[in-house]
């Protein structure tokens, strides 16, 4: 019988150690302040040697404290594989792919029908808060990731994309347009999250945008709803309006243009060689990504 403090206590403690005071990791966790103190408290007492330095504005790690912390991460980490991985044995047909919820809505869900098609044996299972470190324990077989990561990768090799983006409208907009410049005079729409993204197409393009009239909207969804609304232009990545440029329900009227971030696809080594992964893996390189 191994001698350890309690395994639930440990993964608290790894949780517990992220956050800079005890009450936001309980209002993170779920948990009250009082019960979280408590827990590290008893932890402590197991060793004998305190874990976190307290004070006024919050705690932070002793360097006892810290070396447990790498010690968990890495055998958590560790566990957490093995799991998956004697979990995949009997995976099947089936494949997790881990996404954003965005690009599941308007990248992957109009699209993956064909795929559906050409193989209805093959079952899915999508995770919208998916991360590197969820493909590296192989919590999920594909993952895709749009943005700028840095080089070498810190799991293995991508499939790639340049990133295309571009102004979209409803094919009876009233606003009539016949070069960039005309933007000057029509209502963009933002998504908050994204409100750098007419600003990063207007350098790719040459354009200017002095003092536009912008609408922002909470969401990706909501602004592409609001361009087919006819209430102004939105700007996209090609990929994620893919369906609705071919149903005729936007039009792009200037085009798209690559921009200084890609669309990338991982797979995960224990997975790569399973039947359903490998077809999904060759459908989204032809259909995705090209």
């Amino acid at each position: 019988m191994r001698k350890l403090p309690i395994l639930k206590s440990l993964h608290l403690f790894e949780a517990v150690s992220e956050f800079p005071s005890f009450s936001k990791a309980a209002e993170a966790l779920g948990m009250t302040h009082g019960a979280v103190s408590y827990q590290m408290r008893i932890l402590e007492d197991w060793f004998g040697r305190r874990l976190f330095i307290r004070h006024k504005s919050g705690v932070w790690l002793t360097s006892d404290g810290e070396r447990l912390k790498r010690c968990c991460a890495s055998a958590f980490a560790m566990l957490e594989q093995g799991c998956y991985e004697l979990r995949a044995r009997d995976a099947g047909n089936s494949v997790v792919v881990g996404c954003s919820p965005t690009f599941l809505s308007h990248g992957l869900l109009p699209r993956i029908g064909t795929f559906r098609q050409a193989h209805s044996d093959v079952e899915f299972d999508f995770k919208t808060d998916a991360d590197l470190n969820a493909l590296t324990v192989g919590a999920v077989d594909v993952l895709f990731v749009r943005g700028v990561l840095k080089q070498p990768h810190p799991v293995g090799a991508a499939h790639v994309s340049n990133e295309i983006i571009g102004p979209v409208c409803a094919p009876t907009s009233p606003y009539l347009m016949k070069s960039p410049e005309d933007i000057l005079s029509i209502p963009l729409l933002h998504e908050s999250p994204k409100l750098e993204a007419w600003n990063e197409w207007a350098k790719a393009t040459a354009t200017c945008l002095r003092e536009p009239r912008d609408i922002v909207f909470d969401t990706f969804s909501l602004a592409i709803e609001a361009a087919k609304s006819g209430l102004g232009l939105a700007i996209s990545p090609k990929v994620l309006v893919r369906s609705d440029l071919e149903k005729g329900e936007l039009v792009a009227p200037f085009g798209f243009t690559p921009v200084e971030r890609s669309i990338y696809m991982f797979v995960n080594e224990h997975a790569r060689n399973r039947a359903a992964v490998k077809e999904f893996r060759c459908w989204a390189i032809a259909e995705i990504l090209s």
